[in-house]
């Protein structure tokens, strides 16, 4: 038969045990949030990269298309200036041409 010590000892060891059960069902509890928070970042983080991905894909086509856009401004440039140089020549043609009439 137990004596009055052991049979508190008993209980106060069932005790323990019992406050560390809770314990550890609050730990797991918390792990299983944790962990559910940790996908829940990780799927955020991914879509963001999706997204950053596509932004450099689109700037770097705004980059190709601003190149393009500038090169048909040069183009253009360039094609008036010949438009002007050849109607100054055919202004200048043309006076000569007058003044030859007029003489």
């Amino acid at each position: 038969m137990l004596n009055d010590t052991e049979v508190k000892r008993i209980i106060d060891a069932i005790t323990e045990y019992r406050e560390l059960v809770q314990q550890s069902t609050e730990m797991r509890d918390q792990l299983e949030s944790l962990q559910k928070r940790w996908s829940a970042l990780k799927a955020e983080r991914d879509g963001l990269r999706t997204s950053v991905d596509a932004l450099h894909q689109t700037l770097a086509q705004m980059k190709v298309d601003y190149q393009a856009v500038m090169k048909r401004m040069t183009d253009l440039s360039s094609t008036e200036d010949t438009v002007l140089d050849n109607v100054k020549f055919l202004i200048d043609e043309l006076s000569s041409v007058l003044k030859k009439h007029e003489g």
